[in-house]
C-alpha cells in the first residue's frame, strides 16, 4: 500500500510539473537570412577606392639590348594575384598605360628625367597587350580565387639610360 501511494504521489508531481512546463512555453521560428551580392575581391581585399594590388618588378638591370621578362606578385607577400567573382558574374579586367605613358606607350620613369618602355599581357607569350576597351581581359567569375597573373616585358633595343629606380603606377580596374 505504501508502494502505491509513493508511485501515485510521484505520478501527480510529475503530472503537475508536465503541464506547468507546457503552461509557460512560448515556441516561434527564427528566420536565418544572408544576401550575397554581385561583386569580386582581389587578393580577399573588396573596398572600394583604389587598392595597392601587386607589383611587376623587373629587377635591377644594366643592358636593355634583350628583353626583359616579370610577372606580377601580389602586395605585400608572395605569391601572385588572386581574383574572387561570383559564380557565373561576367566580369572584365582593365589597366591603364599608367603615368607616365606617351601616346598610349608604357613607360617607367626616373623622376621624369629618363624613361624605359615596357608592355603589360595577358599571356605568357606575351601576345596579347592587356589596356582598357577591346583590350581589357574579359572573364566570368567562378566562386573561387582565380589566377590572375599580369606578364610585362621591358621592350628591347633601347638606349640605356642613367642609373637609378624607375617606376610607373598602372591602374586596374575590375568592372562587372
Amino acid at each position: 500500500m505504501k508502494t502505491n501511494k509513493l508511485v501515485l504521489i510521484s505520478s501527480a508531481i510529475v503530472a503537475v510539473m508536465t503541464s506547468a512546463a507546457s503552461a509557460s512555453e512560448l515556441r516561434g521560428d527564427v528566420d536565418v537570412l544572408l544576401e550575397i551580392g554581385q561583386g569580386c575581391a582581389i587578393n580577399g581585399i573588396a573596398a572600394a577606392g583604389v587598392n595597392k594590388f601587386g607589383t611587376v618588378d623587373f629587377g635591377e638591370q644594366s643592358n636593355l639590348a634583350l628583353f626583359i621578362d616579370a610577372e606580377s606578385t601580389r602586395s605585400g607577400s608572395a605569391g601572385g594575384l588572386e581574383l574572387t567573382c561570383n559564380t557565373s558574374l561576367a566580369y572584365a579586367v582593365s589597366l591603364d598605360d599608367g603615368v607616365n605613358a606617351l601616346a598610349g606607350q608604357r613607360r617607367v620613369s626616373r623622376g621624369g628625367l629618363d624613361y624605359v618602355q615596357y608592355e603589360l599581357y595577358q599571356d605568357a607569350a606575351r601576345s596579347v597587350r592587356w589596356g582598357q576597351g577591346p583590350e581589357a581581359r574579359a572573364l566570368t567569375g567562378t566562386g573561387a580565387a582565380q589566377a590572375l597573373t599580369i606578364y610585362g616585358r621591358v621592350l628591347a633595343g633601347q638606349a640605356t639610360p642613367a642609373a637609378g629606380n624607375y617606376v610607373d603606377t598602372v591602374r586596374m580596374t575590375i568592372a562587372w
